[in-house]
């Protein structure tokens, strides 16, 4: 695993979690000491849809929303590549930029992971890493490593953005609720900096400007869409090749 200690503060920002000490659950499973402790703050869900001002029953609508994906999945702890513990259901809150973690899938509570760029996970096929922000691991972010390559990697960033409910002004408009809109960007990584990709085929192509037309008669030859993942994955694996 390759290690970024910073990246650029002038090519993006990220939303700034919070984060308290504790203790890991018991229960888990894994490598690592059976005593080390990985400092979690505990979630308090029932105070979240007060956080934003909703009835609980508006937050219950969206909650979902501000995860990658809301499902608890199994998951994996490593430090510096060292599995410290397994089957652990985890998810990635988008808004908060936290790793959420409990110590059985059946148990409602959950707390988040401690910030620390030395410890990464892997929950399904998925790994996020924390890349710290002006050497801070707190006001850091994790992104999902998509592809790791000889010369550059490809990172994916998800963040959700919380919209307020408004209330039509005239009869012509109608009410807005209030939703989690989700935004995701996708940065090569060389030498621990970030560059953060452009939409569209043309102007992707201008960031591999070095190896345009072979890039491009790749993407011709596979048939590859560019605004898909798995296809910008593809493409971007290539372009490394060709280094």
């Amino acid at each position: 695993m390759k290690k970024f200690i910073f990246f650029s503060a002038v090519l993006f920002t990220i939303s700034i979690g919070t984060s308290q000490k504790g203790t890991y659950p018991e229960g888990s499973s894994g490598g690592g000491s059976s005593n080390f402790d990985i400092f979690i703050r505990t979630v308090d869900i029932n105070q979240k849809n007060l956080a934003f001002g909703l009835t609980e029953a508006e937050f219950d609508a969206i909650k979902d929303e501000a995860y990658a994906n809301s499902n608890f999945v199994q998951g994996k702890i490593f430090q510096d590549d060292k599995l410290l513990r397994s089957n652990i259901p985890m998810r990635y809150n988008a808004y908060a930029d936290e790793i959420e973690i409990k110590s059985h899938a059946s148990e409602k509570n959950y707390g988040a992971l401690m910030k620390d760029p030395s410890i990464y996970v892997k929950m399904g096929n998925d790994i996020y890493v924390l890349i710290p922000y002006e050497d801070s691991n707190e006001n850091g972010g994790y992104f999902n490593i998509l592809a790791d390559g000889k010369t550059y990697d490809l990172y994916k960033k998800t963040t959700t953005v919380f919209q307020e409910p408004t209330k039509a002004k005239t009869s012509y408009q109608q009410d807005t609720p209030p939703a989690f809109n989700k935004i995701t960007k996708y940065y090569l990584v060389k030498d621990g900096i970030f560059f953060e990709l452009p939409t569209g085929k043309t102007k992707l192509l201008k960031v591999m400007d070095s190896k345009k037309n072979e890039v491009k008669n790749y993407i011709g030859e596979n048939n590859l869409d560019l605004d898909k993942e798995a296809d910008l994955i593809k493409a971007v694996a290539y372009f490394d090749t060709l280094l």
